[in-house]
């Protein structure tokens, strides 16, 4: 009895030296260190909000309409009033070339995509300096804030969507307008590849304008300048990108038998230094739109404009363009995330 006493007393004093020995729980705590230089997107740090995001995106459908008389119909009143102004100006004064679509469907297939994403940049670009206090109180991954502005935005583009659709049967069904150029086919499905890369190059590009936002305060008043700059430097909006064939691009036979049959005095009498001025300026003009052109396919949104129209009418896709349009996309949606990894540290700080 006395040994087992003994052999109590050492195995209760061992236990006590190693709780003594071993740190008290309360002590035990977890350090949370800021992230320095560049990081990549955390997909599972999202993958485990989602439910945040998507509470968020709802939360900006809700405010934007919340108090509004006409609500939801304001998503398609933009698109549809720069229709009206594109129709006017390009269909009718300037005659632009449209493939053989009518200029009011032309024009209103590409404005709902860009009217996705001008919004999507702009309100990202702002998402952070209006939501302050998810920023400074408690954490949360702000990557989501500027993502659920471009989601709230994707709520809009459907709406325009469903109503391009109608627009879309009536020029068919109803309308006397000239609609053989609207083809329908399985075609149609590559709109949607091509809205998930616009996405994708909103994501970027408006969370790259958050992060400047919030350091300097200059782009609040940027943003809006940027946007319609932006657009009207996407000619595919407004015109067609096609290059000419080569049948309008030279002369027939027939004209050409006739300028050979012409003799040096007619030619001297038609006043060649006029011509050759006119020539000249003629040829100036035409080198200058022509460097125009090339700097202004740089813009990935050109390429995937003019591929969502003609997938949504059923012509052939620009191939070349929409690759080049894929590789910017990818470019810039890893850059614009990286970036705000890169000032995220300081929000808490200067926002």
């Amino acid at each position: 009895m006395g040994d087992m006493l003994m052999e109590d007393a050492e195995t209760n004093a061992a236990q006590a030296d190693a709780a003594l020995a071993k740190p008290p729980q309360a002590n035990r705590g977890t350090v949370i260190r800021p992230r320095s230089g560049w990081a990549f997107i955390n997909v599972g740090e999202l993958w485990r909000y989602r439910e945040l995001l998507f509470f968020l995106t709802w939360r900006d459908v809700k405010i934007r309409y919340k108090q509004s008389l006409l609500g939801i119909t304001w998503a398609v009143i933009q698109p549809t009033l720069y229709m009206v102004v594109f129709t006017i100006i390009f269909g009718k004064m300037a005659k632009v070339p449209t493939d053989g679509i009518p200029y009011p469907l032309f024009s209103f297939s590409a404005l709902i995509l860009w009217n996705f994403y001008a919004v999507g940049i702009a309100q990202a670009g702002n998402s952070l300096l209006m939501s302050s206090p998810l920023v400074t109180k408690v954490y949360v991954p702000r990557l989501t804030i500027p993502f659920a502005s471009v989601g709230s935005a994707l709520f809009d583009f459907f709406v325009a969507f469903s109503v391009l659709l109608l627009v879309m049967v009536f020029y068919i069904n109803f309308s006397s307008a000239d609609t053989s150029g609207v083809i329908v086919g399985p075609i149609m499905l590559m709109v949607f590849p091509i809205l998930f890369l616009t996405i994708l190059l909103a994501l970027g590009v408006g969370t790259m304008l958050a992060a400047l936002n919030v350091a300097y305060r200059d782009f609040k008043h940027t943003i809006p300048f940027l946007v319609q700059l932006w657009m009207f430097s996407t000619p595919a909006i407004y015109m067609s990108v096609n290059e000419p064939s080569a049948e309008a691009s030279t002369p027939s036979v027939t004209q050409q038998d006739a300028n050979a049959a012409k003799t040096e005095t007619e030619v001297k009498a038609e006043n060649p230094v006029v011509q050759n001025e006119a020539g000249g300026a003629a040829d100036a003009e035409l080198g200058i739109w022509a460097y125009v052109k090339k700097t202004l396919q740089l813009n990935p949104m050109n390429g995937l404009i003019a591929s969502f129209r003609a997938a949504l009418l059923g012509h052939p896709l620009p191939w070349k363009e929409l690759g080049y349009s894929t590789l910017m996309v990818i470019l810039g949606f890893i850059f614009g995330c990286m970036y705000f990894y890169r000032l995220e540290p300081k929000f808490a700080d200067i926002i």
